[in-house]
């Protein structure tokens, strides 16, 4: 089966919105989290389950974006865990 691709990435600008809220997470990151993975400088291998629907989800809208799924998927995870860790310290958690 063949992987869709774009000729190349969408480009874009991001909104005020947007960029305010990448830069807090990113210095929630920097702030709250440096001293702990500090020490860790390893990667570490995961496996995660699918359904082919799912997968097949996450391959087109990593295709319209122009990345390797791994990488949409690294990225998403990544950006989901830096918002959820903000949201919790809104709320006090």
């Amino acid at each position: 089966m063949n992987t869709p691709r774009l000729s190349k990435p969408v480009t874009g600008k991001a909104s005020e919105a947007e960029s305010r809220q990448i830069t807090e997470l990113e210095d929630y990151f920097d702030d709250a989290i440096s001293v702990e993975v500090a020490a860790e400088q390893t990667t570490h291998t995961t496996t995660v389950r699918w359904t082919v629907r799912q997968l097949r989800a996450i391959e087109r809208a990593a295709a319209i974006v122009g990345m390797p799924y791994q990488t949409y998927v690294k990225d998403a995870a990544f950006r989901r865990a830096l918002q959820d860790l903000v949201d919790a310290r809104r709320a006090g958690v």
